[in-house]
Parts: C-alpha cells; sequence; structure tokens
C-alpha cells in the first residue's frame, strides 16, 4: 500500500470525524438541495444567498486551507464557498449565530496575533496556525465538514466543480463497472459461493 493512499484513507477517516462532531447535520436530501442551489448560483455568478462578501472571503480562504490547492486543485476550485452559502441559508438560526461567533472569534484571533482583521489577509503558515489552534472547536469540526461534503459531492449538485475532488482521491468516474469489481468479490467468485 503506497503512502498516497494511507493519507487518502487518514482524509477520509477525517471526513468522518468531522460529520460526528458538526453542529449542521446534514441529511442526504438537505445536500442535495444545497449542491444544486451552489451548482446554479456559482454558474450564474449570483451574490451569496447568506453570506457578505466579507464573510464569503473568509470562508472561502478557510476552505482553502483545509483543502489547499497545493499541486492540485482544492477547496477553492471546487466552489466550497457556494456550498457553504447555501447550507447556511438553510440552517437554524442558532446554527448560524454558532458561525457567526465562531468566525468573529477567529478574526479576534487574527488581529491579537497578527493585527489583522481579516483571516483572508494572512499568509498561508498564518492561516494554519489559527486553523491548528481551531481544531478542537465546534466551529472548525463544522467548516471542515462543509468543506469535505462540498469537495466530494456530485459535480452535478453544485461541489466538486469540474470533479476535481475525485480526481484528488482517485476515484474514476465510470458509466459502468466489470468484474472483478474488488479484491473481496473476486475471493467470493473464486470459492464459488
Amino acid at each position: 500500500m503506497t503512502n498516497v493512499e494511507l493519507n487518502r484513507r487518514a482524509f477520509l477517516r477525517a471526513g468522518g470525524d468531522a460529520m460526528k462532531t458538526s453542529f449542521i447535520a446534514l441529511s442526504f436530501p438537505a445536500v442535495l438541495t444545497a449542491c444544486g442551489r451552489a451548482e446554479q448560483a456559482r454558474l450564474l455568478g449570483e451574490d451569496f444567498t447568506s453570506l457578505s462578501a466579507d464573510e464569503a472571503r473568509e470562508y472561502d480562504a478557510i476552505a482553502a486551507r483545509i483543502i489547499p490547492s497545493d499541486g492540485t486543485p482544492g477547496a477553492r476550485e471546487a466552489g466550497a464557498v457556494y456550498f457553504i452559502d447555501n447550507v447556511i441559508s438553510d440552517a437554524f438560526e442558532g446554527e448560524k449565530q454558532q458561525l457567526r461567533s465562531g468566525l468573529e472569534d477567529l478574526q479576534a484571533k487574527t488581529a491579537s496575533l497578527y493585527g489583522k482583521t481579516q483571516f483572508a489577509d494572512l499568509t498561508p503558515v498564518q492561516q494554519d496556525n489559527l486553523l491548528t489552534q481551531s481544531e478542537g472547536t465546534d466551529f472548525f469540526a463544522t467548516i471542515r465538514f462543509l468543506v469535505i461534503a462540498a469537495m466530494f459531492s456530485l459535480p452535478e449538485y453544485g461541489g466538486n466543480k469540474d470533479k476535481v475532488g475525485w480526481q484528488l482521491i482517485g476515484f474514476e468516474d465510470r458509466h459502468a463497472w466489470t468484474q472483478p469489481y474488488g479484491f473481496y468479490d473476486s475471493e467470493y467468485l473464486e470459492k464459488g459461493e
């Protein structure tokens, strides 16, 4: 097994953990709805529905550090901020306030540590430092979950623009699969069961 495979597994495991700790719970229909609206908004170049321009810039910068563009397209290229905007527009007021408070806390740390008011204005190293400090918070867990959902959703639903998420994990988008489907299926067929 290669390091790439191990890293993918670790990344996907972390994504599952993010879903467990997120204070925004998404059902499959909610993901599909948010993705569909995100795709339409991104294609039409529409304004954000619930995020201000400054908030969108901040969430885009956060998403770009969670799944960066370092040799491969990341969350920014996948249009994660549009997905986040649409999920937030459907969130309960309490959840929206938790996100606002989390972003305000991150911006307060940005100002106290680096003298800037916007997280997006920091260097990537400074951004990573702040996000590392925030890893245990509900805010970070929720944003990480939303970024991962945006990155790996079906492209026609708004996330994963140009299938960049699937390319990142090596997923082959085939119309149909032929035998053997995987090592577990081949063993099953060999036994004749």
